[in-house]
């Protein structure tokens, strides 16, 4: 299983990350706090690649997966940024991937803002092209600003958002950015004659549209706030905070911080021309063909500087958009390819779907759901996107309008130079073609249909179980007395289906749980509700006490074994007080699953009504 993958297409579905007030997990699943359920997709997320399905119970909305809950939910928290409560210490970031995670997160909310108005400005060139609209009119001016807004007042967004980021206040940050964009500034840099604040110098600058200056400004402003809050005396602190902050930023970000910013932004933006025009062919051939890897990690949005910048600078993007475009198209055309291969229908639904998604410029579900998956399609991806990604940088292809690339906004490529859009269209058509045919050719290890897996095993397991020479059996013994029950009584969708694995579940007349066979304690759950054991005999086993135990948070259950421990049949796992867990209104129903269970012919659960720690409970052969 692709962990991060998966993380990621979870958190998509449940509605981003600022959608999810605090995520835990259990044994099995991961138990979302979710800001409003509604916005979550179950559907779509049970169709994730390593999701065995969805739930809501307690004002929690759960996200079942099973054994591999703590590697994904790892992966969730670390691409989510959210704070986990494990008690071991995590390990820290580099220098490098911290800088990369601030800046993914201080553009990643701002992107509808951006996206919606370079679709006004691809709406607009449409209509100018046919010239369906007049360009001395209130109309073409009206609708030119309202595309240019985000662009123009854009150190206001990365305010507010860096504000968010580095934990600053947005207030500060959103006066701070005001400062930079004020009109009087504009005019006296204008004026032609030297600007000065304190007998120092204001270097003139253009802030409008530009991205450096304000970012520094907030993170410096983030150090100041603190000093500001540790040294204001309690008595003042709430007039004098918010006068030293001020009276310190402003005139820092005038004379010091704004002009290193637009000097940054300025060479930048120089470094980024020359790369253009010297290897311009080079940049986009790897933006295409690395592109799947750089939404992989997050690492697209890091690039937003550079496309900000070189936009402010030249009212184009050459570097990341022509990549992007035809990567897009390498994605749909890879998922279409699928689409036309596979033999499962559920699948099939899915990858047309996704494929449609994809060359309108939304490639995640493809790349995720299908692609990635299959991983050999995901090579014709990487391909088609270079070839295609070079062609377009051999002809200068570049967009003038930022946002989404894909067939539905080609008109964002339409620029003074009248073929930019015809070698942005052909480009498109050699992306298609090559990862259409490569995917082809290259093949994919199908997905199988559920139904046709289960009536086979179902066969076997009914019909062949005696004539199988060589197949051996094993007894897994009772782990706990009590009332024997099926697990399609359990009142938790992931244990009744058979999700999880096969197996029976046990209503505890005593709190003592033994292992129910010789092996290995594979897992213990830092709540000390639910254990995993791995026999001897190569079952995969998984016991767990309760049903949303885990609230307990490991009150009323003591441990006395470690995870890696060598254990006999009977050996005691856990205690626990069965009074005190159903006196807090908690059902103690307790399944017993074997979670491998696809690797055995059959999985027979004993007849009796009710057992005695020891007896035999579960054949498995």
């Amino acid at each position: 299983m692709k962990h991060e993958s998966t993380a990621a297409e979870i958190l998509k579905l449940v509605g981003g990350e600022k959608n999810v007030d605090s995520v835990t997990h259990c044994a099995t699943r991961l138990r979302f706090n979710l800001k409003d359920e509604k916005v979550a997709n179950d559907e779509a997320l049970k169709n994730v690649q390593g999701v065995v399905g969805v739930a809501s119970s307690g004002g929690q909305y759960q996200v079942i997966i099973g054994n591999e809950v703590n590697n994904v939910y790892k992966a969730l928290t670390k691409l989510g940024n959210f704070a986990t409560n494990d008690d071991a210490p995590t390990a820290k970031k580099g220098k490098l991937t911290t800088l990369l995670d601030t800046i993914s997160g201080i553009f990643t909310p701002i992107l509808p803002a951006m996206i919606g108005c370079a679709m006004i400005k691809a709406v607009l060139l449409i209509l100018k092209t046919f010239d369906l609209v007049d360009l001395d009119g209130q109309f073409n001016t009206i609708m030119t600003f309202i595309g240019d807004a985000a662009y123009y007042f854009l150190p206001m967004l990365l305010a507010w958002s860096a504000a968010v980021k580095l934990k600053a206040n947005v207030g500060f940050a959103l006066t701070i950015a005001g400062v930079l964009l004020h009109p009087s500034l504009g005019a006296l840099m204008s004026a032609g004659e030297p600007v000065s604040f304190l007998g120092l110098p204001v270097t003139p600058a253009t802030y409008t549209s530009s991205v450096i200056p304000i970012i520094l400004a907030v993170w410096i402003l983030s150090y100041v706030e603190r000093f500001a809050e540790k040294y204001s005396p309690s008595v003042i602190k709430s007039i004098l905070k918010p006068l030293i902050v001020i009276l310190i930023m402003a005139p820092l970000t005038l004379i010091v911080l704004g002009p290193i910013g637009a000097i940054a932004g300025n060479y930048l933006a120089s470094g980024v021309s020359f790369v253009n025009t010297h290897a311009g062919w080079l940049v986009s051939g790897i933006i295409g063909g690395a592109f799947p890897f750089l939404i992989m990690t997050g690492m697209h949005y890091s690039l937003g500087p550079v496309v900000l910048t070189a936009y402010a600078q030249t009212k184009t993007d050459s570097i990341v958009g022509p990549g992007m475009l035809v990567h897009n198209i390498s994605q749909g055309a890879a998922a279409l390819a699928v689409a036309m291969r596979t033999k499962n229908k559920a699948f099939k639904q899915v990858a047309y779907s996704t494929s449609i998604t994809a060359l309108l410029g939304i490639t995640e579900p493809a790349l995720f759901g299908v692609n990635l998956r299959l991983k050999k399609p995901l090579i014709a991806v990487i391909v088609g996107g270079m070839v295609a990604g070079v062609y377009v940088g051999l002809f200068g292809v570049a967009r003038s309008a930022l946002g989404i690339a894909g067939i539905a906004t080609l008109p964002a490529f339409i620029t003074d130079h009248p073929w930019n859009l015809v070698h942005a269209a052909i480009g498109c058509v050699i992306a298609f073609v090559v990862t259409f045919i490569m995917t082809l050719i290259l093949g994919f290890e199908d997905v199988p249909e559920d139904g046709k897996i289960q009536e086979t095993q179902e066969k076997t397991s009914t019909n062949d179980r005696v004539a199988v020479a060589g197949v051996s059996e094993h007894i897994l013994v009772a782990p706990l007395t009590g009332k024997v029950l099926e697990l399609s009584t359990i009142k938790d969708e992931a244990f009744a289906t058979g999700a999880m694995g096969r197996g029976v579940a046990i209503e505890p007349a005593v709190g003592k749980l033994v292992s129910p066979a010789d092996g290995v304690v594979s897992a213990i759950f830092p709540t000390s509700h639910a254990i995993g054991i791995s026999s001897n005999d190569g079952a995969e086993l998984l016991i767990h006490i309760g049903m949303n135990t885990v609230k307990l948070k490991g009150e009323h259950f003591k441990v006395h074994v470690q995870e890696g421990d060598t254990v006999k049949a009977g050996d005691l796992l856990i205690e626990f007080d069965t009074d005190a867990i159903a006196a807090k209104g908690f059902d103690l129903t307790t399944p017993i699953i074997v979670t491998n269970s696809h690797d055995f012919v059959d999985v027979i659960n004993t007849d009796k009504p009710s057992i005695m720690i020891g007896e035999k409970l579960i054949k498995i052969i």
